[in-house]
C-alpha cells in the first residue's frame, strides 16, 4: 500500500512540477518583451500573467493512480482479514468521478482515444477491487486487474515520452534560460542601465535555476513494478517475490517524490 501511496504523491508532485515550469517560461519570456518593450503594455501585461492549466491533465491521472491505491488496500485488507466494505464505496466513487473528469478530453491533454481507455482502466480496475472486497481471492483479483493495470501503466509510459522523451519538458527548460540570457543582454545594451544595475541582474542569473521536469521515468519504472507484482500474484506466484517487487516499486515512487525540480 506504501508504494501506490508514494505513486499517487509522485504523480500529482508530476504535474505540479509540469505547472511550475510551463509557468514560469510563459513569465520569463513575457519579462523579455517587457525589457525590450516589445509590444503594447497591456498585451505584455496579461501574458506576465497567462498559464496553461495542467490541473484536469492532473486530475485525469490522478483517479488512476487513486484506483490503484484502492486496489493496494484491498488486498491489504484480504491479507489482514479487516473489513473492506469502504474500499469498495471509495473504488465506486473513483468511477463516477473519473466519468466527469475525462468526459472534457481535451483538457486533460488526453484525446478521446486516451480518455476512454483510462475511463474503462479506471471502472475495470474498480469493479475487480469491489469484487474482492467480497470474494476476497487475491489471484482473481490480479487477472482481473492485469489489463486495467497495463492500461495505466501505458498511460505513465506514453507521458513520460510526451514531456520528457520529446522536445517538451527540456524546450520548456531551454526557453527558461534564454529568456533570461536575453534579458541581461537587453540590459547589457542599455545605456541607461549603470554597473550597479547590470551587476544586480547578473546575480540574480548566477542564483537563478530554470524548472525542470524530472520524475516521469521513476514513475514509469515504478508502475512497471507493480503490473509485474501484480502478474506474479495471478500466478500465485511466492509472496515474498511479490513483496520484494512492491518494495522496489515504492522505492522508485518514493524516489520521485524526491528528486529536485530545479537544476543550473
Amino acid at each position: 500500500m506504501s508504494a501506490t501511496n508514494a505513486l499517487v504523491q509522485a504523480e500529482s508532485d508530476y504535474f505540479d512540477e509540469i505547472q511550475a515550469a510551463s509557468d514560469a517560461d510563459h513569465q520569463l519570456r513575457a519579462s523579455l518583451d517587457y525589457v525590450e518593450h516589445n509590444g503594447d503594455f497591456t498585451d505584455i501585461s496579461n501574458r506576465l500573467q497567462k498559464k496553461v492549466d495542467f490541473s484536469p491533465a492532473k486530475s485525469a491521472r490522478l483517479t488512476a493512480m487513486k484506483q490503484l491505491q484502492n486496489y493496494a488496500q484491498v488486498i491489504a485488507s484480504i491479507t489482514s482479514s479487516a473489513d473492506a466494505s469502504w474500499i469498495s464505496t471509495d473504488a465506486n466513487n473513483l468511477i463516477s468521478d473519473s466519468n466527469k473528469i475525462l468526459k472534457a478530453a481535451g483538457a486533460t491533454q488526453l484525446n478521446a482515444q486516451q480518455a476512454g481507455l483510462i475511463q474503462t482502466a479506471v471502472t475495470d480496475l474498480g469493479n475487480a477491487v469491489i469484487k474482492a472486497a467480497v470474494a476476497k481471492e487475491l489471484h482473481i483479483l490480479a487477472q482481473e486487474s492485469r489489463e486495467p493495470i497495463k492500461v495505466i501503466a501505458n498511460m505513465v509510459a506514453e507521458d513520460e515520452q510526451n514531456i520528457e522523451g520529446n522536445n517538451f519538458a527540456p524546450g520548456l527548460a531551454f526557453d527558461q534560460t534564454d529568456a533570461l540570457i536575453n534579458i541581461l543582454k537587453a540590459l547589457y545594451n542599455d545605456k541607461q542601465v549603470n554597473s550597479e544595475q547590470r551587476f544586480s541582474a547578473v546575480r540574480t542569473f548566477t542564483n537563478w535555476k530554470p524548472i525542470l521536469v524530472t520524475k516521469g521515468k521513476a514513475i514509469k519504472a515504478a508502475v512497471t513494478k507493480l503490473q509485474t507484482a501484480n502478474d506474479a500474484m495471478a500466478k500465485k506466484q511466492d509472496l515474498s517475490t511479490i513483496g520484494g517487487l512492491v518494495k522496489q516499486a515504492h522505492v522508485l515512487a518514493a524516489g520521485a517524490i524526491g528528486k529536485s525540480s530545479t537544476s543550473k
